[in-house]
């Protein structure tokens, strides 16, 4: 691969063939009862602790929800990770945290219709 090729797929987000650049994180507010994913990228996001928690890396993240249904709310995420950048502990600040399969769950019932109202028509 040519130096140029290279730095066109750094550019275009193949980041030198690392795959685990990206970790991906799920939250649901709990003001709106909406679910949002967002993204850590290890390379750049995280940064070197100075306590003794044990955990070197640490960032934090701000996730807004959509504001569909004229809800708008923020869910503040501390990520904590071991010398490997692999998450060793979290907090949420105005939501739960998820995993990919809950998500997915709470994603369908957000976007479902609403149910009909018998008493209307």
């Amino acid at each position: 691969m040519s130096f140029w090729t290279r730095i066109a797929n750094i550019l275009k987000g193949g980041g030198g063939g690392s795959d685990n650049r990206i970790l991906k994180i799920y939250v649901l507010s709990r003001r709106c009862n909406e679910p949002i994913a967002g993204q850590i990228d290890l390379f750049n996001e995280l940064s070197r602790t100075e306590d003794d928690s044990g955990h070197p890396y640490y960032t934090r993240k701000v996730l807004h929800t959509s504001g569909q249904n004229r809800c708008f709310a923020e869910v503040e995420v501390n990520l904590w990770f071991d010398r490997n950048k692999r998450l060793a502990q979290h907090e949420v600040e105005g939501g739960r945290w998820l995993e990919e399969e809950e998500y997915q769950a709470e994603l369908e019932r957000f976007n479902a219709p609403p149910p009909e109202d018998p008493t209307s028509g």
